[in-house]
């Protein structure tokens, strides 16, 4: 039998798939590009596209497929995210009707113009017509059509997800800090849940030890973090630039963001990135992790503890 892992040379695809094969699995990548991983073989297929006779030969021994293709940035073209997200699950779910449908989403399914505090799983998906950004609809959109075609699919939501090789949350805080200085909506006081990515492959390979698990799944280090604290810690341990958080103050950094936007827009340089971290970052982000633990059954770590020495 084979393991399918879609999206292999992304962050979250790539670090699933290195784990399969120190299973000593038969691992297969899909998609654009060779991951190059070791032990991992590559299939090529646009996942936009229907399965071409090559992928449709892996379905009969095909046990499970960890779906993990996306596109990492957040100000895509809205028909890029929908064709990756929506219509690429959709051609996943044709391809491999019998196989175990690990489905990797997002804490985005959840509205951010609310707080989040301590959210079970069934506070979402929203309306994805509530989204007025693509990236969160088109996961919501996803979710959808998963739980409607595959009701036994484990759906699994990370909140932000870090480690080596991440390319969202921390590595953009970094990139907007200016002359060493970061400032943060509320001075980075929130209560952030955030993934190491260790925890998210864990719980995806528990997905396949327990077969019965299915439906959506909060996904995250056991205990929330205040923004500041863990941002500082991972800074240091991943040695990005030093910087000084400092506050802005939330009403001000969101006006700032909407009108940085439309005035970029205005000049075709429009990028909603920096208005989707300052809404995301607007309230709390907490979430209910006791599934992860009752279900899957597996224990997580706290990776972001300072250290004495930090």
């Amino acid at each position: 039998m084979a393991v399918i892992v879609t999206g292999a040379s992304g962050f979250i695809g790539g670090a699933i798939a290195r784990a399969l094969a120190t299973r000593d699995e038969t691992v297969y990548a899909l998609g654009r590009r060779d991951p190059e991983i070791p032990g991992v073989n590559f299939q090529t297929w646009d996942l936009t596209e229907p399965a071409p006779e090559s992928v449709k030969s892996l379905a009969a021994k095909a046990s499970a497929v960890f779906h993990c293709a996306g596109i990492a940035e957040v100000s895509a073209d809205d028909d890029e995210l929908y064709n990756v997200k929506v219509t690429g699950t959709r051609n996943v779910l044709d391809a491999f009707a019998k196989a175990r449908i690990v489905h990797i989403s997002s804490t985005t399914v959840y509205a951010t113009t609310e707080p989040h505090a301590d959210l079970w799983e069934e506070a979402g998906p929203k309306d994805p017509n509530d989204f007025h950004d693509a990236y969160s609809r088109t996961h919501a959109l996803a979710e959808q059509l998963v739980m409607r075609i595959r009701p036994d699919a484990a759906i699994l939501r990370p909140a932000a997800v870090y480690g080596p090789g991440e390319t969202m949350l921390m590595p953009y805080l970094s990139r907007v800090a200016k002359k060493g200085v970061l400032r943060l909506p509320g001075g980075g006081r929130q209560k952030i849940t955030l993934t190491h990515i260790d925890n998210l492959v864990r719980a995806a390979i528990a997905c396949v030890d327990v077969p019965s698990a299915s439906g959506p799944f909060n996904i995250g280090d056991p205990t929330p973090y205040k923004l500041k604290d863990a941002v500082s810690t991972h800074f240091a341990r991943m040695e990005y630039e030093p910087v000084v958080i400092d506050a802005i103050a939330k009403d001000k950094a969101l006006f700032a963001a909407k009108l940085g936007l439309k005035i970029k827009t205005f000049f075709k340089r429009g990028n909603g990135a920096e208005l989707f971290l300052v809404e995301y970052l607007q309230h709390d982000r907490t979430y209910n992790l006791t599934r992860q633990h009752r279900v899957l059954g597996i224990s997580t770590t706290q990776h972001l503890v300072p250290s004495r020495l930090q």
